[in-house]
């Protein structure tokens, strides 16, 4: 079991390290039109289109393919902001792409571009923390990077993140919780997730219902002893009006005999 899902996170990550492909203009989602499009915009400042320019002077869309040029359309647009532009100068520094590779620049970017969210960059730094790889190995770190990436809708981020949660890796062992990202990564047909989620259903393990919340003694108590006082300042308002009540009675008595023997 175990063996079979290090080979869907192998094949994975060779994927995303390039190995079997370079990023394409079909990655990137750009055509040769962006060039011309977006070229004076980020001449005049604009991040975004810095980093469109970067991604066809790597991919060679729409102008002739020139990595020095990308390293320097995606350092001025990460200059001006771009959390993109952070993430891709990470993947160029991992995959050796116009530079040597680099795995301690890789993580610094990885996590510039994860602190402001990058669900990518999560899962990048996350898998250095967990082979230790320009970082010192943890798998406490690696685990809260998946959660946070699979918390932002990543399928891969659940997955992993199951993983470790299964094999008590950086985190205590909770197979209800394993049950529950596994689904979740299933649920976006993620590779082997519904197979891992299976095997743990067959062990009997299932995800806990939520308890609906119940109201603490203590609670109990003071909304009781609240309404007590309530009765108590109720029955005293009472009592003081009828003492008013009463003395003006006894006023307007007082009164009446008083005008009669004058008459």
């Amino acid at each position: 079991m175990r063996k079979r899902t290090l080979l869907i996170l192998a094949i994975s990550f060779a994927l995303r390290l390039g190995l079997w492909a370079d990023n394409t203009a079909e990655t990137y989602g750009i055509t040769s039109d962006d060039y011309t499009f977006n070229l004076s915009k980020a001449k005049a400042g604009d991040g975004d289109a810095m980093l469109v320019i970067g991604k066809c002077y790597e991919t060679g869309t729409g102008v002739k393919r020139d990595v020095k040029q990308a390293w320097i359309w995606y350092g001025k647009a990460a200059v001006e902001g771009n959390v993109e532009a952070d993430y891709i100068i990470g993947t160029l520094y991992r995959d050796g792409i116009g530079t040597k590779r680099n795995f301690e620049e890789s993580a610094y970017w990885f996590r510039k571009a994860a602190r402001n969210g990058h669900t990518e960059a999560l899962l990048n730094i996350g898998r250095q923390f967990e082979e230790g790889k320009g970082v010192l190995q943890d798998n406490r770190v690696a685990a809260e990077n998946y959660w946070r990436a699979a918390e932002r809708g990543s399928a891969e981020g659940a997955f992993r993140y199951a993983v470790m949660l299964r094999d008590a890796k950086g985190v205590a062992q909770d197979l209800p919780r394993a049950l529950k990202y596994f689904k979740m990564a299933g649920e976006k047909n993620y590779p082997d997730a519904a197979y891992q989620a299976g095997l743990l259903e067959n062990q009997g393990v299932k995800i806990p219902s939520r308890a609906v919340p119940v109201k603490s003694t203590a609670t109990a108590k003071t909304e009781t002893s609240g309404k007590k006082v309530v009765k108590k300042e109720t029955s005293k308002k009472k009592e003081a009006s009828k003492s008013k009540t009463s003395s003006k009675k006894k006023d307007a008595s007082k009164k009446k005999s008083s005008s009669k023997k004058r008459r």
